[in-house]
């Protein structure tokens, strides 16, 4: 009796589509997005940043509420006994003393003057956010850096596996070879050191591979002992240079040129007069006569006027443009970097293009040679030493490749942190 089993087709598609959302995970988890993302949730610099926001915010609302109705509950006795003539005079102190009762104050503030201090904040926020966007973007880079360096040192590290895979092919012929006497055993010992020194390269490359590995997680935060192979880089390469002043430097040093200026406004305000209006309510009395009826307000009005201070004022206007001026003089400085910068960029990013497309060329000739000379060996009509010599070659020029590719991806790393907007 044939048993068929229900709907064979939805169970194929299912348990494709679980294997093909596994790889996917996989390759996401080792591609450098991952690592950029892990490193931003698990840094205490930008948490600290994201606080400084809130707490500036909380200022700002502190200073609003420090410019309303201020409400207090307020308290005292008093007793000051007078014996037999000894003690404080009663004409002062009425003997005892009680109040309980309700006092409200405000000052007076303009409203120009109340949005310039609350300005205050808004100003401070945009330094935060200007630091903030600054330090992810430099965090990043030194993020992309390392994965770069870790992906590099993986290059390396497959290479020398790929020309072992080579080597460890001919060695079993040549071991076959050299039992038959066909081969001489010097050749034979002269190719199995070249195997063995690469060997050893090798493990050299994977202690080097993961020790990159490592610090990248250690950097990010990530809490992982396993060692799956990297994607390569995926780097914007089609970024375009923006003008200076649509850069986040630029943006840096407005907000603090905006501080600086909303400062020196401040400073003005501090030296408006200040006008206070105060109010209480509640229970006075010495109880010396009818205490009961002690119960009462009052309300009061202050003037504060500054008249001199020693040119205070005029010193401390004096500061704030200094200060102006003194960020100006940077801004000016980091302009003519950010544009001198660009220019080496990209001209060292045409150089490596170049050597990485001669390089390309070079090496379908040495592995030509390589296969040639292998063929060729076991039947001597190629020397050992010109066999291992076209390994070298082939083996140096790959590495090349992969060390050019690295400075590439460095140099594309850097202008893609330099111009951030």
């Amino acid at each position: 009796m044939n048993t068929t089993y229900p709907y064979p087709t939805h169970w194929f598609i299912v348990l494709t589509t679980l294997l093909f959302c596994f790889s996917v995970k996989a390759q996401t988890e080792h591609a450098l997005p991952y690592f950029i993302t892990a490193a931003q949730a698990n840094s205490p610099l930008l948490n600290d940043y994201n606080n400084q926001v809130m707490s500036n915010k909380i200022d700002s609302l502190k200073l609003r509420s420090a410019y309303g109705f201020i409400v207090t509950g307020e308290a005292n006795a008093g007793y000051s006994p007078n014996i037999k003539g000894w003690g404080y005079d009663n004409a002062l102190t009425n003997g005892q003393s009680l109040f309980a009762g309700v006092r409200v104050a405000k000052e007076f503030i303009s409203r120009n003057n109340l949005d310039t201090r609350l300005k205050a904040y808004d100003t401070g926020i945009a330094q935060i956010l200007a630091q903030k966007n600054l330090s992810i973007q430099t965090l990043n880079k030194q993020i992309t850096d390392q994965y770069i360096a870790t992906y590099t040192s993986q290059q390396r590290y497959e290479l020398s596996k790929e020309i072992i895979s080579l080597l460890s092919q001919e060695d079993v012929v040549l071991k076959k070879l050299t039992q038959s006497s066909v081969f001489k055993q010097t050749d034979y010992l002269t190719f199995k050191v070249t195997l063995q020194q690469n060997e050893l390269t090798l493990e050299q490359q994977q202690a080097e591979w993961q020790s990159n590995y490592a610090l990248l997680n250690y950097l990010c935060g990530i809490v992982d002992t396993h060692f799956s192979p990297l994607n390569t880089p995926n780097i914007d390469k089609t970024l375009n240079p923006v003008d200076f002043k649509e850069s986040v430097y630029h943006q840096s040093f407005k907000a603090d040129s905006l501080k600086i200026k909303n400062d020196s406004e401040i400073i003005k305000y501090n030296y408006k007069p200040k006008i206070t209006a105060f109010s209480d309510g509640g229970y006075q009395s010495s109880f010396i006569q009818t205490p009961y009826k002690n119960f009462g307000l009052g309300v009061g009005v202050g003037v504060s006027i500054p008249i001199y201070d020693g040119h205070q004022k005029k010193m401390l206007l004096q500061q704030n443009q200094l200060a102006l001026q003194t960020r100006q003089k940077y801004l000016e400085q980091t302009e003519r970097q950010y544009q001198q910068q660009i220019f080496q960029i990209q001209n060292q990013m045409e150089q490596y293009y170049k050597m990485i497309g001669t390089a390309n060329q070079q090496i379908n000739y040495a592995k030509t040679l390589v296969e040639a000379n292998a063929k060729q060996l076991p039947t001597g009509d190629v020397r050992m030493v010109d066999f291992i010599l076209s390994i070298n070659n082939l083996l140096s020029l790959k590495g090349n490749i992969i060390q050019y590719n690295a400075t590439l991806f460095n140099l594309q790393n850097q202008m893609q942190y330099l111009i951030i907007q």
